[in-house]
């Protein structure tokens, strides 16, 4: 949960997270996603590596929160090229 809340006040701090655009308020919304929620407490915060799974899986729930919450709002998501999914082994 520490690890959570520290994430959390880094985010709201961040440039994005405070023009009050859209898409701030998606990337907002997107950290508080319960499959984000559930990577954070799942790997006590071993996500940070690139070789790790749950850097991967912490990246791709962030970014399907972040469309449909776009989505919802009737905003095109940005980018148009689906992300490559790495493979890990």
């Amino acid at each position: 949960m520490a690890v959570m809340l520290g994430f959390a006040a880094v985010t709201a701090c961040s440039p994005s997270a405070s023009n009050g655009t859209a898409q701030a308020e998606c990337e907002q919304q997107a950290e508080r996603d319960p499959a984000v929620a559930e990577i954070y407490s799942r790997t006590n915060g071993d996500y940070t590596y690139a070789g790790y799974q749950a850097y991967y899986d912490l990246r791709e729930a962030k970014r399907q929160a972040m469309l449909r919450c776009m989505r919802a709002k009737g905003l095109a998501p940005p980018g148009g090229v689906q992300a490559v999914k790495p493979r890990i082994q």
